[in-house]
């Protein structure tokens, strides 16, 4: 016999420690007690659902969270979920949808209530808000929760591919027809040809001759700053790189930046 089956042979410590939180799979989950005692919560985190070794699908909500203790060479600390399933023969499922409806007023019967943490998946429940229909009164449709910081394992569903050869062809949504445009000059004052957009008659007019002459080399780009006398350009946007390591603010008019 091996160590490790010795060890459940045993059987395990007549205490043990539970919680009422426990993280595991990439969930966080609470028992019924923890949320009860919660009635401003914003989230549900009690919700499980597990696959059964019969083929059949279990949902339920965790009610206790257990650790249990087998001590020998191997110290083992497994964690375990007591869960009193729904019943699973009462069950609607509408495969091409995915969808899945469980009703919480039938418990499956037995004494088959323990799983292994590492069994459960997280899943909550949410009711039809019309529940004056028959068909819909009592029935929650059961929605699987992402695990945190764990991306779903891709499967054959994701492709479409020929097994024989395995080429696969990735599904794209194809853009919309036509064109159109959108014109922001008004509402942002965009430039236009170097010509500022202006409402009414609130722009300035340039009337100094000098001005104008300096305007217009700068419109044609053929503008020698050197020779632009310092009381014209004081008003000129500093054209110096900033970037320049040898640049000094405070002495800008030094001749090695012309």
């Amino acid at each position: 016999m091996s160590a490790e089956l010795r060890l459940l042979a045993d059987g395990f410590a007549y205490r043990v420690r539970t919680f009422s939180s426990y993280d595991v799979n990439g969930y966080r989950f609470h028992t019924t007690r923890h949320e009860q005692r919660r009635p401003n919560r914003a989230t549900t985190d009690s919700g499980v659902f597990t696959h059964g070794d019969d083929v059949v699908d279990y949902y339920r909500r965790v009610e206790e969270i257990y650790e249990l203790s087998f001590y020998g060479c191997k110290p083992l600390n497994p964690i375990i979920f007591k869960c009193h399933w729904f019943d699973p023969a009462v069950t609607r499922k509408t495969p091409n949808l995915g969808l899945v409806e469980i009703r919480q007023d039938c418990e499956l019967a037995g004494e088959d209530v323990y799983i292994m943490a590492q069994q459960a998946t997280q899943v909550y429940y949410l009711p039809y808000p019309c529940q004056t229909k028959e068909n819909l009164k009592g029935w929650y449709v059961v929605n699987k929760v992402s695990p945190h910081g764990k991306l779903p394992m891709p499967n054959d569903d994701d492709y479409v591919f020929n097994p024989n050869t395995y080429a696969r062809e990735f599904f794209q949504e194809e853009g919309l027809e036509g064109t159109f445009a959108i014109d922001l000059t008004e509402p942002i004052r965009m430039e236009v040809d170097c010509e500022r957009v202006v409402e009414g008659d609130d722009a300035d007019e340039v009337e100094n001759a000098k001005d104008m002459e300096l305007l217009r080399q700068l419109h044609i780009g053929d503008v020698n700053y050197a020779n632009i006398p310092p009381s014209d350009g004081a008003n000129l946007i500093d054209m110096y790189d900033s970037d320049d390591p040898s640049y000094d603010p405070a002495n800008p008019d030094h001749d090695e930046y012309f």
